[in-house]
């Protein structure tokens, strides 16, 4: 089936009927195929169509032009694509202070900038479903972390492939004749990984922003050509020392490639490392050490981090895999280019069930390494701006229970203080969390972990239907997901022992 339209709005609606049987639906202007997607729809051949969601693309450049919209697909579908001015408003419940998007699959955060006094969130989308698929880059902006903007899809699959992970940079060196404040991004143009680019490779490639993020243009050709397998995951920096940039790359199993460029165009290969059990979305920065110092970490997809020695040309790890997170919804994350301290945010692999978005990005925390008896261990803390939005709602001192009652939808922090490790039961808005000091054993709703033995200090942060938990000041950290997602009603702790109890809204 086929159909005409005249493009005289600024977005082409795609009607979504989520998590239906996946149909490919090409569109083509003066005989050219332009965009190509797999949309779930249902197979009512004529009459109502009726659909969850519309997912907009913006066509503003085709104004005038007549498209072509085409596939195996029911006339009923093809009726219901539609133009429109504006994005339809999405009015169903989200967290507040952790980014989710308006409807659709999302995955790994991708090109983190900070510039101008905004903070830049992409991620890999499919606008098209609640599933997994048609890999674009969608885009968010905020100014404090903690609310976000979603902004249009950045960036779409064309011809050679589908658009995966990587990275952003601000072009201070005045590289690719680009102007010094252009943001220059770094991904994978994944071929064979869509019926428009069967038999493609992956491969590294640029694209780029003139203007602060509004418009992204995509440069022809490939940086980094094909390598080994599905080599993705781009991650660029600048090494100041060596006075180049330097690339990290996942190649295939736990192996990993080191690149190094002078001009962002050429690229040289430096080594090629396996670490143990590691894989997908590297990043490599520089941590400071609490007390003075600092030390290198290599870090991948599973919060599996190395640290070592890096020259600008070798990373040299110290032979020991740790592990940043206790549970496996985090993963992914990606640190933010342009901000003083290192701060990472993950993916949190959430289900999100009864809603028409998947996924969710983890609250940003700043890196710092500690020194433990164990030696340097992670250190994962709240932003500043985090800090700055707590509102002091309950506190006290010594034992018995700490009550809060929440009369409008919020975020919440509880922070326990203990004098000696104990055990605690919290309930916050239905759900209960618990800590049994003598097995080191903690229960958030159905979930359970061995977060460890005899901790006197917690941190619990609801937002909706997650809960962030850190312990022992952000050296342990847990993420879990609840059945619900109630933001308002009673916040209750019993500590069996002396406290310090702190709840906090974050508004």
């Amino acid at each position: 089936m086929k159909r005409y339209i005249e493009i005289n709005r600024k977005y082409l609606l795609i009607p979504v009927c989520a998590e239906k049987e996946v149909k490919t639906v090409s569109v083509l202007c003066r005989n050219e195929k332009i965009f190509e997607f797999a949309v779930p729809m249902h197979d009512k051949e004529s009459g109502f169509y009726s659909f969850h969601y519309f997912a907009p693309v913006n066509v503003e450049k085709y104004q005038g032009k007549t498209f072509l919209i085409e596939g195996e697909i029911p006339r009923s579908f093809l009726d219901a694509v539609s133009l429109c001015d504006s994005i339809p408003e999405n009015t169903q419940p989200h967290p507040l202070i952790h980014f989710a998007p308006d409807t659709g699959w999302m995955n790994d955060p991708n090109g983190l900038i900070y510039q101008d006094g905004i903070y830049h969130l992409y991620f890999q989308q499919n606008p098209f479903d609640t599933r997994w698929e048609n890999m674009c880059w969608g885009h968010a902006v905020s100014r404090d972390l903690l609310h976000w903007e979603q902004k249009e899809t950045a960036l779409y699959p064309d011809s050679d492939g589908v658009v995966y992970s990587g990275s952003g940079i601000v072009n201070e060196h005045g590289m690719l004749g680009l102007p010094k404040d252009a943001h220059i991004f770094f991904y994978t143009c994944a071929g064979n990984k869509s019926k428009w680019s069967l038999g493609k490779t992956f491969n590294q490639r640029i694209a780029y922003s003139t203007d602060g993020g509004k418009s992204i243009a995509k440069l022809e050709g490939s940086v980094v050509k094909h390598i080994s397998e599905e080599n993705r995951d781009p991650k660029v920096y600048w090494h100041e020392e060596s006075r180049a940039f330097y690339m990290v790359l996942y190649l295939k199993a736990n192996d990993f490639m080191i690149l190094r460029s002078k001009d962002l165009k050429n690229w040289k290969k430096t080594q090629v490392l396996t670490l143990d059990q590691a894989s997908e979305c590297p990043d490599l920065r520089e941590v400071p050490v609490e007390g003075g110092g600092s030390k290198w970490m290599f870090w991948t997809a599973d919060g599996f981090y190395f640290l070592g020695d890096f020259d600008g040309y070798e990373f040299k790890p110290d032979g020991v895999r740790h592990e940043a997170y206790l549970t496996g919804i985090p993963y992914a994350a990606q640190t933010i280019w342009g901000t003083e301290d290192i701060i990472t945010i993950p993916w949190l692999r959430t289900k999100n069930k009864g809603k028409m978005y998947t996924g969710m990005m983890g609250l940003p925390r700043k890196l710092t390494l500690a020194q433990t008896p164990e030696g340097l261990r992670l250190r994962q803390v709240p932003v500043k701006e985090f800090q700055k939005a707590r509102v002091s709602v309950s506190a006290s001192q010594g034992e018995g229970k700490v009550f809060y009652m929440a009369q409008k939808p919020g975020a919440v922090e509880i922070c326990v203080h203990m004098q000696k490790p104990g055990d605690f039961v919290a309930n916050i808005y239905g759900t209960s969390v618990t800590y049994v000091a003598s097995c080191g054993k903690m229960n958030v709703g159905k979930e359970s972990v061995q977060i460890g033995k005899e901790l006197n200090d917690f941190s619990i942060i609801a937002d909706g239907e997650i809960v962030e938990v850190t312990a022992q000041n952000g050296l342990i950290y847990a993420v879990f997901e609840l059945d619900t997602d109630r933001k308002a009603g009673n916040v209750t702790v019993d500590i069996a022992g002396k406290a310090y109890v702190d709840i906090y809204r974050i508004e």
